[in-house]
């Protein structure tokens, strides 16, 4: 499969969405099924893999991780933080709200690194701009996970 470069991580050409293992695309499939199709995508050339916290939630990156694990130096992982289910609100379906707060992105990227079985992730995306957080507490929450080597890149 050809190539493309994402600033300077280069990637498969067609990636990889997980969201669908989670919800979203009509009835989730067993985990027998996801693990299969995303290593069988690996298989195939596919070495960019997208997903992310809220899907399940959590579901979603711990087949990724279980499913790369093995080859996880020949992929490229990204995965979001930001949004959360507003299950308090009583509403259905449950909604979603942006959370973006300093605590609570390093509380994501713990979590996330726990779950995709690695040590750390190669593109980091806020899910969502959450208005209740100033852009600089995010760059700055980003540019300590960089420092530390939990995050390669990072964007919204």
């Amino acid at each position: 499969m050809k190539k493309r470069l994402i600033g300077n991580l280069e990637v498969s050409e067609i990636g990889m969405g997980c969201m669908g293992f989670s919800h979203g695309y009509g009835k989730v499939p067993e985990e027998g099924y996801a693990l299969d199709a995303i290593r069988k995508a690996y298989e195939t050339g596919c070495t960019f893999f997208d997903t992310a916290e809220v899907y399940g939630p959590y579901t979603s990156e711990t087949w990724v991780g279980e499913a790369l694990q093995p080859v996880r130096d020949k992929v490229v992982i990204a995965t979001k933080f930001g949004l959360r289910f507003d299950y308090e609100d009583g509403k259905v379906p449950v909604p979603l709200i942006a959370d973006s707060r300093p605590e609570v992105i390093r509380q994501s990227v713990e979590g996330s690194l726990k779950r995709l079985e690695t040590d750390h992730i190669d593109l980091y995306f806020q899910h969502r701009i959450d208005p209740k957080v100033e852009p600089e507490a995010v760059a700055q929450v980003m540019k300590d996970l960089m420092q530390e080597g939990k995050i390669v890149h990072w964007g919204i």
